[in-house]
């Protein structure tokens, strides 16, 4: 039974956001930014018999589900296709089995997990970031934010997340410029969840990349948490390795 989260229901909801802490962190935190009254995002719950078996949130079209084994494909697709969604970030297993119903492309990579030792790091020349100047960065390096964002959006999204705490958002800065970025994307009560990595392309090839990743896992673990992300790709979860973080899963993401 897949049914739209009320306030009963959201002690059920947060237990299903825990079933993956990647998207259910993501999903958490956009029920703490914009509750259950903002009309632009919609939340649902997947129920097995009184289990709750997934947590879905819908934004611009792409619907994020938390899910374990027991969440039934059937009544998602039929949401996906009622609401028209056009991407879904969902474990691997799970948009293979959408992609039976609904067809469409799967992308795919590594959950990871930071099981590194604490590897302390002074970075004065990372700062809290200029979203004007950030936005600038993460377009500079990545296609995804030239052809699907536009900055009010972004920004807009971003300025509510950070004003209550749920994320942060940071810059490098060399040579008088902003050539780098990343933030804390999402939080749960087990971890922190790093995003939005990226360095300018001249800049590429030196490690900054890492050194941002190394710079947020110290901040993920002050807060006592645990740090997690996605990989890209498969060839950069390598990258990842190299500083700590191993696979725990895959990650899909099923575009329509």
């Amino acid at each position: 039974m897949l049914i739209p989260v009320t306030a009963a229901d959201v002690p059920d909801f947060l237990t299903a956001c825990t079933h993956e802490h990647v998207f259910g962190s993501r999903i958490r935190t956009a029920m703490r930014a914009h509750g259950l009254g903002d009309p632009t995002v919609h939340f649902y719950l997947c129920r097995k018999g009184r289990e709750a078996a997934a947590a879905l949130s819908l934004a611009d079209g792409v619907l994020t589900i938390s899910a374990d084994e027991r969440a039934d494909a059937a009544p998602i697709a039929e949401l996906i296709q009622r609401m028209d969604v056009h991407e879904v970030d969902a474990s691997h297993s799970l948009c293979q089995t959408l992609q039976g119903h609904l067809g469409g492309k799967i992308e795919s990579s590594y959950f990871m997990v930071y099981r590194g030792t604490p590897q302390p790091i002074d970075c004065p020349d990372i700062v809290p970031g200029d979203k004007r100047a950030v936005f600038d960065v993460l377009q500079r390096s990545h296609e995804y934010y030239r052809t699907h964002l536009t900055y009010d959006t972004w920004a807009a999204d971003l300025d509510l997340r950070l004003s209550r705490g749920l994320a942060e958002l940071y810059q490098l800065i060399s040579d008088g410029q902003v050539i780098g970025t990343g933030s804390i994307v999402s939080w749960d009560a087990e971890c922190g969840v790093i995003g939005a990595v990226a360095v300018v392309p001249e800049y590429r090839h030196r490690g900054l990349g890492a050194r941002i990743t190394r710079f947020l896992v110290q901040r993920i673990r002050e807060a006592g948490k645990t740090p997690r992300l996605v990989s890209g790709y498969d060839e950069v979860a390598e990258l990842y390795r190299q500083i700590g973080f191993a696979p725990c899963g895959r990650w899909g993401e099923l575009y329509l």
